[in-house]
Formats: C-alpha cells, structure tokens, sequence
C-alpha cells in the first residue's frame, strides 16, 4: 500500500474512533440528565373534595407534603356529589374528601374506594345580611329567594332539605328555593344579594368573616337530629393517597380542621 493511502486509512480510523466517542459520551450524558430528572420529579396526588373543604385544605396539602417532600398535592373541588359521579365515570382522583358519609358509601359499594375515615364533622347554618333583621324563613316574603345545594349532588342541600322538613318549613321555603352548585355560591348569592337568606357549612361562614370582606351573620342555627359527617376514601391504588388517609387521622391533621371551625 502506498504511504498516502496507509496515512489517508489512519485518519478515517482516527475520526472514527472520534465520532464513536463523542456519540457514547453524549449518550452518558442525556442518561445522565434524563436520570437526574427522574430523581426530581414529584409523584403527583390528585384530591377531589367538597367545596366546603377549599380553606382548610390548603393547610392541610402544606402539611401534609412538608411530611412527604415527594408528592406534589392537586385538588379538583365541587360538590361532593358531582365529585362522586365524575370518579364512578373514571375521572383521576386518588382520594376523595367527601362532606357526607353517603357517597363515599355509593363508591365502596361499587369497589371505587377503600380506606375509608370518617375525618370531621360539621354545622349547618341559616345566613343573611349582616344589616338583616330575619330570624328565619319564615320570615321571607314574596319573592324574595333562600339559596340551598343542589339537593341531588351537594350535602349541603341535602341538609337543609332534611332540616326544613324536620321543622315543618319544607313547604313553606321551597317556593323560596334557588339552587347553587355548591356552599360556596350559596354564599356568594346571599353576599351579592341575590338570594335573601342561605344555608351554608359553619364553616363557611367562620372562614367568610374572618377574611373580613363578607358582609353576612348567621340567622340561625339548623340543628340537626343527625350529625354531619365529612368521610374520606381512596379512589385508586397511588400509595401515596393511603399516607393521605393515615395523615388524616394524625394530631396534626385534627389540630387544621379544628382552627378552621370542623370538629375533628
């Protein structure tokens, strides 16, 4: 072989070599990165809970991923039944924080929940302006409306439901009725003057009053014969929603709902 051609070989071998070196070190490096990536990334948990629940949840989501520094808390909020329809139609969710027993009950009937705790419990109150002079519903004159729940998908509706019919107001109110999709536009018709009286979670109304920028008291009390109950399950097999549940039942957890008017 003449002496160009043997050096024109050597430089080919040479770049080749080259070539396959800096393709196995780039390869290094983007396993590098896509493993330091994978590192990092947060476990996601996604939470459906009911309206009443959006104050005090935020509290319990900085406490809870204080305690689990890899899991990244969503919520999805609404009225517990809605919530409940969405997860039986395949909706993501791993938890479910309910404000009744029954729809967590509906699910695990259907072996859409496990885990199941019974985590606060809660009062029903009638609210007005803060400049009303009412002391019930009965009370309400002409057309003048009382916002409640949906009766059919928000607890709270239901609740007042069985209240006004446990006091032989059912008949009377119900010419009154506008129905809201949660506790919180509930509040929101009564705050705008939409609707002259509402129900709505004590809850509700401490959190309302103590931004300072709600301009409704509570009327009157719905005392209930049975208490209300919030229940929580999980909804799919993410572990991270069972550490959730067991959050749920810790001193801490307790000592959230209780600053935010729930007994727990």
């Amino acid at each position: 072989m003449k002496p160009k051609h043997i050096l024109a070989t050597v430089l080919a071998g040479s770049l080749l070599v080259a070539g396959c070196s800096n393709d196995e070190k780039a390869k290094d490096d983007s396993d590098s990165k896509s493993s330091s990536g994978d590192g990092d990334k947060k476990q996601e948990l996604k939470l459906s809970a009911a309206a009443s629940l959006t104050d005090v949840s935020k509290d319990l989501e900085k406490a809870f991923e204080k305690e689990h520094k890899d899991v990244d808390v969503t919520f999805n909020y609404g009225g517990s039944g809605s919530l409940r329809q969405q997860i039986e139609k395949g909706a993501p969710a791993d938890v479910f924080m309910s404000a009744n027993t029954k729809d967590v009950d509906m699910l695990e009937d259907k072996d859409k929940a496990d885990n199941t705790y019974e985590y606060a419990k809660n009062k029903l109150v009638l609210v007005g302006d803060k400049d009303s002079d009412y002391k019930s519903v009965k009370d309400l004159k002409g057309d003048e409306k009382l916002a409640i729940g949906e009766i059919k998908s928000v607890p709270a509706g239901k609740y007042a439901e069985q209240y006004l019919k446990e006091e032989n107001l059912y008949d009377m109110a119900k010419e009154h009725f506008v129905f809201a999709k949660d506790v919180k536009q509930v509040l929101n018709y009564v705050e705008k003057g939409n609707a002259k009286l509402g129900y709505i979670y004590k809850t509700d109304l401490y959190q309302a009053q103590k931004n300072g920028d709600s301009n409704v008291k509570e009327i009157d009390d719905a005392d209930l014969k049975s208490p209300i109950i919030y229940k929580a399950a999980t909804t799919s097999d993410n572990k991270a929603g069972k550490d959730f549940i067991e959050f749920l039942k810790s001193d801490e957890a307790k000592d959230i709902l209780k600053k935010y008017q729930f007994d727990a």
